[in-house]
């Protein structure tokens, strides 16, 4: 069985299960040649992980690149001035990572200063961004998801 399937599948499992539990996911995907590169976002009650990966079928699993994964978190509240949060980082990444995105952040809605007294999401708007780019070739993934969290703290 070929490796791309098998954490394609691996991450979309993820996603279903945080789907499940009443969060949205998202997951995006880039190809050129058998080089892939794909970014994720995973939201839960309390925190939301922005993660990329690049895969190569035709590369050892012991060979690693260069990844660029740029995030964003957008809050816009119902009443007051939206809010945004930018992380950035260049991360040395193996192949055949078999759990789908594992390269990036994992932020707390806590940390960003958009949650509750309780740690959860504040009622809003939220766009979350996640930008996984293979240096070398430029390759990028991009994925985007918007969500209203309704309800109160």
């Amino acid at each position: 069985m070929k490796r791309f399937p098998v954490a394609l599948l691996a991450a979309l499992a993820a996603a279903s299960t945080a789907g499940a539990a009443g969060e949205p996911s998202a997951l995006a995907d880039s190809q050129l040649g058998t080089l892939h590169v794909t970014s994720g976002i995973l939201l839960s009650a309390k925190s939301v992980d922005l993660r990329g990966v690049w895969l190569n079928e035709r590369v050892a699993c012991s060979t690693t690149r260069k990844l660029r994964v740029r995030v964003e978190a957008d809050f816009i509240p119902s009443a007051g001035a939206p809010k945004r949060r930018v992380r950035q980082g260049t991360f040395t990444v193996g192949n055949c990572a078999e759990g789908g995105p594992n390269t990036g952040f994992t932020l707390s809605a806590g940390a960003l200063g958009f949650a509750c007294p309780n740690g959860t999401w504040k009622p809003g708007r939220y766009v979350f961004v996640t930008a996984t780019t293979q240096i070398r070739t430029g390759l990028r993934a991009l994925a985007d998801l918007s969500w209203n969290k309704s309800g109160g703290c």
